[in-house]
């Protein structure tokens, strides 16, 4: 079991979230977080749900990640779920998209469960970038052209495409 740390505990006893994967159509929606405990059962298909699209590799997501986007949510008071572009990245993968695209990192967080691509629903990713590089938490890329920003629980900076 994981355990957070003493500031993430007090922020709130019960963490909700809602998820939607946009390639594979899966959903996760209730608490990975409860009476100071991170849930195995809900962290596991959470997991899941962020697995690598192109191989179904799995790994275990930081769990900074998710209170970010909890973080995220409460902040603007967004109610939808999170629809989940890209996850997890196997390094394999990563390397692949890397020959396709100049856009993709060398060291990637996704390849360590640390990112995530996300579009929102009922939002602009306009709004959620303000929102997102206001909270000065970490990596924030902006994609337009692709309609979904980048999080990610690195470093705070930002970038555009």
């Amino acid at each position: 079991m994981v355990r957070p740390d003493v500031s993430s505990a007090a922020e709130s006893s019960t963490r909700i979230i809602a998820l939607h994967s946009y390639w594979s159509d899966e959903n996760f929606v209730g608490p990975f977080f409860d009476r100071g405990e991170y849930l195995p059962d809900a962290l596991a298909e959470i997991n899941h749900l962020f697995r690598d699209r192109h191989t179904n590799d799995v790994r275990q997501i930081d769990v900074r990640l998710l209170d970010l986007l909890h973080a995220f949510k409460r902040r603007a008071g967004y109610r939808g779920s999170f629809e989940i572009v890209c996850g997890y990245r196997s390094a394999a993968t990563n390397r692949k998209l890397r020959k396709k695209n100049r856009h993709v990192a060398k060291e990637s967080r996704h390849v360590v469960g640390q990112a995530v691509d996300l579009r929102f629903y009922g939002w602009t990713i306009d709004e959620a970038r303000e929102t997102a590089l206001a909270m000065k938490a970490g990596g924030v890329g902006y994609y337009p052209r692709e309609n979904f920003i980048h999080l990610d629980v690195g470093p705070v900076r930002s970038w555009s495409d």
